[in-house]
């Protein structure tokens, strides 16, 4: 039923069904595209069962998603220095007393309901959200590179702009 301009009950099975074929066709189109774009450039990463070669492409894997992904983590780290000292300053500038309290270190994140508390906790939280999917990301992006380097380097690029626009807000 419609009510007020929204849809009220299941969506229409067509548009899970619609996202998912593109998704899956998307998805399909971008492996073979690696294989052929792998067989072309004679980077054989096929593993046969016995042995496991690396890649001849994997240090694309070790050049963006890990040492790439390293520096986007301590650009945001330097953000949050840099805002914990100027969100200090503006509180200080509006006559708070607690701000070298409420905005040093060692708190993570600043208290109370001030506009330059919510602007810093929310620098703060950029620089925290990457931080815990950090590991599984680098894991994920070392196992999957061996047998797909060239998207698993893409993804790379993908995650550590995410992490910048995710930051910004």
């Amino acid at each position: 039923r419609v009510h007020g301009g929204r849809i009220r009950g299941r969506y229409p099975l067509t548009m899970p069904a619609a996202f998912l074929s593109k998704t899956f066709a998307a998805c399909a189109a971008i492996l073979v595209s690696e294989r052929y774009l792998l067989s072309l450039f004679g980077a054989c990463c096929w593993m046969d069962k016995k042995s496991i070669e690396v890649p001849k492409l994997y240090f694309l894997v070790i050049l963006i998603n890990v040492v790439a992904s390293t520096f986007v983590l301590l650009t945001l780290g330097f953000r949050v220095a840099a805002a914990r000292k100027v969100f200090a300053a503006l509180a200080k500038q509006k006559d708070d007393k607690d701000a070298e309290e409420r905005f040093g270190l060692p708190k993570m994140y600043a208290e109370g309901f001030s506009e330059e508390a919510k602007k810093f906790n929310c620098a703060q939280r950029g620089h925290q959200q990457p931080l815990e999917t950090y590991t599984s990301f680098v894991v994920a992006s070392l196992i999957g590179g061996l047998r797909h380097p060239l998207i698993t380097a893409l993804a790379g690029l993908v995650w550590c702009t995410a992490r910048f626009t995710w930051a910004e807000g």
